[in-house]
């Protein structure tokens, strides 16, 4: 029981079933399962996202493995992949007891209540939060979007799809609040720490106003060769980041295009150095070489 009630949704090893009996298993071979592959896998054939965790626990003197699955607070589970004869695309699988089958329709219908339910608490929620800070008062901030709207705002902004999954993990906001030294406007405290990271915020843009540059357009502006542009947006990882760079489709094949801030960040990189030749020539060996070893 300690151990079922330690793996909460999911299964235990080293239990036989009839009878029940405390068995153990091994475990440096439990040890030896591939998280990531499961994980991946999981990723590959449901859709939201399973959390879920795994662990040994050890109960005189004997290991016991198991592998929790945490309710999904956005529900169902659908499957969206076929695999075989297990796994059908669109089916909902449902924990009863002692197994996992195709929901049934009094337990889909149980979730659908759910869902209404919590989205009408979520609504009423919501409007006692704005009729209390007041309409004028109140910006709306899409959580997948990064969108931020409001009436006193004059251009929205966008907060980037990356920091805004890392904001939801680690701050909290607080609606409404003002210093207390001066009267002022409400202002939004964040409550929580920040660290320093390398995303950059930037609006979803548009492929060919905003990244009108392909390589060879590139190396006309700095007056360098094709195969020297190429390299260098390697070495300063520009395709790394979606202000410097965006991959779009092209027929059969997907391409980068380049924006104003990758043309300038090779231009700068080119002025510290006197001898631009010989760097660019460092600068290829070191991309040539870059695979090898």
């Amino acid at each position: 029981m300690f151990l079922c009630q330690h793996a909460g949704r999911g299964d235990c090893f080293g239990i036989t079933n009839s009878p029940r009996s405390l068995k153990g298993i091994n475990k440096d071979k439990f040890d030896q399962i591939k998280i990531e592959q499961l994980s991946t896998y999981l990723s590959e054939y449901f859709s939201p996202e399973i959390h879920w965790d795994i662990g040994v626990v050890t109960f005189k003197r004997k290991h016991y493995g198991y592998i929790a699955i945490e309710e999904a607070e956005d529900k169902p589970v659908i499957c969206k992949k076929n695999s075989g004869d297990i796994l059908k695309d669109g089916d909902i699988y449902y924990r009863y007891r002692g197994k996992s089958k195709r929901i049934e329709f009094p337990e889909l219908k149980r979730i659908q209540i759910e869902i209404r339910e919590k989205e009408r608490k979520l609504w009423m929620e919501h409007i006692e939060k704005i009729s209390r800070i007041g309409p004028k008062n109140v910006a709306l901030l899409d959580l997948y979007s990064g969108k931020i709207e409001s009436s006193n705002i004059a251009n929205s902004f966008v907060i980037d799809e990356e920091l805004l999954a890392d904001l939801k993990n680690k701050i909290s906001f607080i609606q409404e609040g003002c210093f207390n030294e001066k009267e002022g406007a409400p202002t939004l405290k964040l409550v929580g720490s920040l660290a320093r990271v390398d995303t950059t915020v930037v609006p979803n843009l548009d492929p060919n106003k905003d990244y009108p540059f392909l390589v060879k357009h590139l190396a006309d502006e700095l007056q360098i060769r094709p195969y020297d542009a190429q390299v260098l947006v390697w070495k300063l990882r520009l395709k790394n980041s979606k202000r410097y760079s965006i991959e779009v489709n092209v027929g059969a094949t997907n391409i980068f295009k380049y924006s104003k801030y990758a043309l300038a960040a090779i231009r700068e990189e080119l002025a510290e150095y006197d001898d631009e030749k010989a760097y660019l020539e460092n600068a290829s060996k070191e991309y040539q070489s870059r695979n090898k070893g």
